[in-house]
């Protein structure tokens, strides 16, 4: 499984027609820094799985950002991962911290 933070992550060189298809996918690329971001979730599937080829492992996923703290972490470690209808996918969510703790979340 590769666990990738949806705000900056690096990925291995690529030939260029497979970086190209990622921007199209959505991800955006930091040349100063050398890392990829997740910029628009609109063809996640298809953006999963061209990840997936380029890292060669077909269980790649991405943090959420608990919109209580803020902290990003792995849909693993929550209690509900079973039934979440976006787990592993670069949303915000609650982390488990944060829903151990009961804080409720300020709008």
């Amino acid at each position: 499984m590769v666990v990738l933070n949806k705000k900056a992550f690096r990925l291995p060189r690529m030939e260029k027609d497979k970086f190209v298809l990622l921007l199209r996918l959505g991800l955006e690329y930091d040349r100063t820094h050398g890392t990829f971001s997740v910029g628009n979730c609109n063809n996640i599937e298809k953006l999963l799985n061209a990840l997936a080829e380029i890292l060669k492992d077909d269980n790649v996923n991405f943090t959420q950002t608990c919109i209580v703290c803020g902290k990003d972490f792995p849909c693993q470690d929550c209690k509900y991962t079973e039934m979440c209808a976006t787990k592993n996918l670069p949303f915000h969510c609650v982390c488990p911290q944060c829903l151990r703790e009961g804080k409720a979340v300020q709008g």
